[in-house]
């Protein structure tokens, strides 16, 4: 090859005088690149699965929802009425006020029964209490059928609202009581969750009171409902917490002021099976029945009188 050839290697092509050869350099890409691009596909292809999962999930608890709406909505409504109403409970018994006053609880009952009907109100209707699906069920029409959904949903959600405020509030009651869950005395704490009467209150006076208490309640529902009685109709939550936390100063002292068979029985199940045992249920002469009874026979009270003598 003489000297004045000229070589040049462009295009992966070398040239000289006579010939011209041409041959593929194999691009080898750096190990940096190799890695970096191994790691982002890895990367891509991982956050595609967990997006892809993620949405599943999604996808599925969007069809429970649309298939079980007004089961959930009555199951978290109540889970909040009963997880507030025990919270105020527990306030007063565990002594984190040093004045206890009726006011405090009265207030706290009628502001939780107000934001648990806020929650669930506009799917289900917001009953949140077994006492007025009965009563709707014989007075205003709502299907038979809907009946033990709702209070199926209503009991366990008031058991699960128990359940979570105790996994809050648990090193409280031990630091109150030492350990030793009690039902009744000094330092009882099962009152944060069901309802007692105070030991005055004979088993007849607590009847009265849940019969005349509910059926005051269902009354202040119902015609708080009613589409000519404005402006209550407007803000008919408000009516039925201002309901509430009047008929509890007035004569809810007379008994453990329950008004709700949800509200009582799930929280002393609760209480069954987390420590204080089944005398839960049998202590004041199995007190435990006349919450559970007596708030349905006052809303089957409450009902009738407002169809028969107001509606």
């Amino acid at each position: 090859m003489s000297c004045s050839s000229i070589t040049t290697v462009q295009n992966h092509a070398v040239k000289t005088e006579n010939v011209t050869m041409t041959f593929d350099l194999p691009r080898r890409p750096s190990k940096e690149s190799s890695i970096l691009t191994l790691c982002h596909k890895t990367t891509d292809e991982l956050d595609t699965q967990r997006k892809s999962k993620i949405q599943k999930f999604v996808q599925h608890s969007k069809s429970f929802k649309v298939k079980h709406r007004e089961f959930l909505a009555e199951f978290i409504g109540t889970l909040i009425l009963v997880l507030l109403t025990c919270g105020f409970c527990a306030e007063q018994t565990l002594n984190i006020e040093k004045n206890k006053s009726w006011l405090t609880s009265s207030f706290g009952s009628g502001l939780s029964v107000l934001i648990g009907i806020c929650v669930a109100g506009h799917v289900s209707g917001g009953h949140l209490n077994p006492a007025v699906t009965i009563a709707f069920c014989v007075f205003s029409g709502f299907p038979i059928r809907k009946a033990p959904t709702y209070i199926a949903a209503q009991l366990l959600g008031a058991f699960t609202g128990a359940a979570l405020l105790y996994s809050i509030i648990e090193p409280a009651i031990t630091q109150f009581d030492h350990g030793e869950r009690q039902i009744l005395g000094e330092y009882s704490t099962a009152g944060i969750f069901g309802t007692y009467p105070p030991l005055y209150v004979g088993i007849g006076s607590a009847v009265a009171s849940e019969i005349v208490g509910t059926a005051m309640l269902l009354l202040v529902i119902m015609v708080s409902g009613h589409p000519n009685n404005l402006p209550f109709r407007t803000a008919q939550g408000a009516m039925i917490a201002i309901g509430v936390t009047t008929i509890s100063l007035c004569i809810g002292y007379t008994s453990g002021f329950s008004l709700n068979p949800a509200r009582d029985f799930g929280p002393r199940l609760f209480t069954a099976l987390a420590g204080w045992g089944v005398d839960v249920f049998k202590v004041h002469h199995y007190y435990a029945l006349v919450p559970m009874f007596a708030p349905i026979i006052g809303g089957l009270v409450g009902g009738f009188i407002f169809t028969v003598f107001i509606d």
